[in-house]
């Protein structure tokens, strides 16, 4: 079927408009039709990625007006939707990292209408929203203040951009790193108005690279933490003490980008390497940044803690109007850090309850998810060992001893399958392996389990 046939038989914009107009009357027309004409001109523009096989007229409208439909409901109901993440990695950055508890968004919720965002109760007059979580931040992490923007990358950029506008900041080869979607740190530097100053090699930057690139033009120094990958072998870099030291005594300041940010010690999640908030203040640099919906547990924000002075200086730059959080998300972010204040083995997180999860605790719930499925089923699949991620940059070498349900079906194949429980009423997210579909249970919540059966009832 040529283009050409195609689009002789493509239905008038008036035929779709009155059809759509009687399935919903609650629309407005004009909103109809502009869907039916974006609709159309993209048949018009790739007609074979809509209709590859010689089709009738009446064919190609209803198909047509099937995709309108489908479109309309997906606006209507919203493109973002709830999910089950099967793949054992725990901060899976698209499907939304940290999980995030239900009471937080009910809490959440009570202050949807009016709230003293930003007003003294005491004086009547204007406050500051940075003050609902700078004492948090001060009693969580032993720095002397700090506020919240709505990234780390945000915040890091704000960091730069306070202290080294259109002067040097220093940095190690080793520590010019890209984060996710290719944001790259070099470019994050040159959008902040900072002039970068590369030290050392990819491998080894030694002390005397950093103190023979200072001069009258350097505004700082940078520290990034590689959360994301690891550089191992032939390698040095000098003690966070050695450069604390060598930046005061030049007066100029540390800054330092933690990237995921844990409150915890590396011993929690079973391994080494993450450094601990606390720890980083206390070595005295000025400034630190670290996001909110990694090891944190929380929402998508960027948290700036360190020496008064500098963290003063970055909550008045004009910068922040552009970045800083709202109600909501200051809500949520203070209810995740409250859960730290309290003497409890695991914070009530969802995110590091999933991380401290017993492999054994989780085969014991699959091996009774398992038993009530019919015998067809259970044919079909068996419980394996499985290993999972922490996710999103963090301890990027670890992986975590879980279990899964494997699904060895004869009739559909694994991508098919996979396919089939993404397009779930609840979209289901497994992982591949071995030509095999898994789903790793550490990430499943429990009551979502049920949900799961009627996939698998349904599909197989």
């Amino acid at each position: 079927m040529t283009n050409s046939d195609i689009l002789s038989k493509l239905p008038a914009v008036h035929i779709l408009l009155d059809m759509l107009r009687q399935k919903y009357p609650q629309i407005k027309p004009v909103i109809l039709k502009r869907l039916i004409n974006l609709t159309l001109t993209s048949v018009r523009e790739n007609p074979q990625k809509y209709f590859k096989a010689e089709v009738a007229r009446s064919w190609i409208e209803e198909k047509i007006l099937n995709n309108l439909q489908a479109q309309i409901n997906d606006l209507i109901e919203g493109s973002l939707k709830k999910v089950i993440n099967a793949t054992g990695v725990i901060l899976h950055t698209g499907l939304g990292r940290a999980p995030l508890l239900n009471t937080f968004i009910e809490t959440a919720g009570n202050i949807s209408g009016y709230t003293k965002l930003e007003i003294n109760l005491d004086t009547g007059k204007r406050g500051e929203r940075n003050d609902h979580l700078s004492r948090l931040i001060r009693i969580l992490t032993g720095a002397e203040d700090g506020f919240a923007v709505n990234n780390n990358a945000a915040a890091v950029m704000l960091m730069l951009n306070t202290v080294g506008k259109g002067r040097e900041i220093i940095l190690s080869r080793g520590g010019m790193i890209e984060i996710g979607g290719s944001f790259r740190l070099p470019e994050v530097m040159r959008i902040s108005g900072c002039k970068l100053k590369e030290v050392g090699t990819t491998n080894k930057t030694h002390f005397a690279d950093y103190a023979e690139a200072i001069s009258p033009r350097t505004a700082g120094i940078l520290i990034c933490h590689t959360s994301n990958y690891e550089i191992q072998g032939f390698t040095e870099k000098p003690e966070l003490s050695e450069l604390v030291e060598l930046a005061h005594k030049n007066n100029l300041p540390v800054i330092y980008d933690l990237g995921s940010g844990s409150m915890l010690p590396s011993e929690f999640y079973g391994t080494e390497g993450e450094p601990e908030i606390a720890g980083i203040v206390n070595s005295h640099v000025d400034l630190i940044s670290f996001s909110g919906d990694k090891l944190l547990g929380g929402p998508q924000a960027g948290i700036i803690a360190g020496k008064k002075e500098w963290v003063k200086k970055c909550s008045k730059n004009h910068l922040l109007r552009a970045l800083r959080l709202d109600k909501i998300m200051i809500k949520i972010l203070q209810q995740t850090l409250i859960q730290y204040l309290f003497d409890q083995p695991v914070p009530d997180l969802e995110s590091l309850k999933m991380i401290k999860r017993n492999p054994a605790e989780i085969k014991s719930r699959l091996s009774k998810f398992t038993k009530a499925l019919p015998g067809r089923i259970q044919s079909q699949i068996e419980i394996v060992e499985s290993t999972g991620k922490i996710g999103s940059g963090a301890f990027p070498l670890f992986e975590i001893l879980s279990a899964a349900i494997q699904i060895n079906s004869t009739k559909i194949s694994a991508a098919k399958l996979a396919r089939s429980l993404r397009q779930w009423r609840i979209p289901i997210f497994t992982k591949i392996i071995n030509d095999t579909v898994q789903l790793d249970f550490r990430t499943v919540q429990t009551e979502l389990e049920s949900e799961i059966k009627e996939a698998l009832l349904y599909i197989l």
